[in-house]
């Protein structure tokens, strides 16, 4: 085995655009856990929004772990607990809501996967919560009710919005112990600095007893860059945002192609 951890992005990576894991995409995960291989779903999704591919996948049994919230949180499904937490830092918070109030941004906190928001309601922020199955708590003031630890914040918007708010926001948040990214080019993240995919993946990697050269990740998106420049080997999909591509040691077929499948076999066995 070239690779002895897997690490692979969900939406653009391992599902298509339907949403949907392809049956060879399964079969080749399968091989690669049979013959010894670490399997880790790694996501910006929330918890609940990854359940359903933790069961197709067979994780429960088969074993594998999940890594949500861009590095915020590692568990284990097959022994049903969390291993690793990250926390956007309190002390953070004031910085991080004034300066969204002075950006006019929507901003999301999550509470035991409840998406909590004040003023967000645009499509992309719908999207959200429906493809992650989150309840949405509605706040009048997120500031009164910021009274909870959070993963990450979030922010929605038009692409060519959060591509002008994204500086900005990164600007305000100089002196604060934070990240601010796109994970999408819809989605802006405020997580805590240093807690993202590339980190939790080390991390998970080194508390099993493997070094950076075990480990492989799959990526399509901005959220991947770090994913895909920490591990030992990176490949991007053919369908992939530049900078993922820019980031990666190898490419791979497109979501719709079994791209995943594809570099399994050419780079994990």
């Amino acid at each position: 085995m070239q690779r002895r951890l897997l690490a692979v992005d969900i939406d653009g990576t391992l599902v298509n655009d339907q949403k949907e894991i392809l049956p060879e995409t399964k079969r080749d995960i399968w091989e690669y856990i049979r013959q010894g291989g670490i399997f880790v779903l790694a996501t910006g999704r929330a918890t609940p929004g990854v359940g359903r591919y933790i069961r197709e996948l067979e994780l429960e049994s088969r074993g594998g772990y999940v890594v949500a919230y861009n590095g915020a949180r590692t568990f284990c499904p097959k022994e049903g607990r969390v291993i690793a937490e990250t926390r956007v830092p309190r002390e953070a918070y004031d910085s991080i809501l004034e300066a969204a109030d002075a950006l006019d941004l929507p901003l999301i906190a999550y509470r035991n996967d409840v998406a909590v928001t004040e003023k967000a309601n645009d499509r992309y922020f719908h999207l959200e919560t429906s493809i992650n199955g989150l309840e949405i708590d509605r706040v009048a003031s997120l500031r009164a009710a910021l009274d909870f630890d959070t993963p990450k914040f979030m922010i929605t918007g038009e692409p060519e919005f959060l591509a002008g708010a994204e500086p900005k926001l990164r600007a305000a948040l100089a002196g604060a112990p934070v990240d601010v990214y796109r994970s999408e080019p819809c989605f802006l993240e405020i997580t805590a600095h240093g807690s993202d995919k590339g980190a939790a993946i080390l991390s998970l990697a080194a508390s099993l007893g493997l070094s950076r050269a075990d480990t492989m990740a799959c990526g399509d998106g901005f959220n991947d860059v770090s994913m895909l420049r920490r591990v030992g080997f990176g490949v991007a999909m053919a369908n992939a945002q530049a900078p993922a591509k820019a980031a990666a040691d190898a490419g791979t077929l497109s979501n719709a192609e079994n791209g995943v499948g594809e570099a399994i076999r050419r780079y994990a066995l």
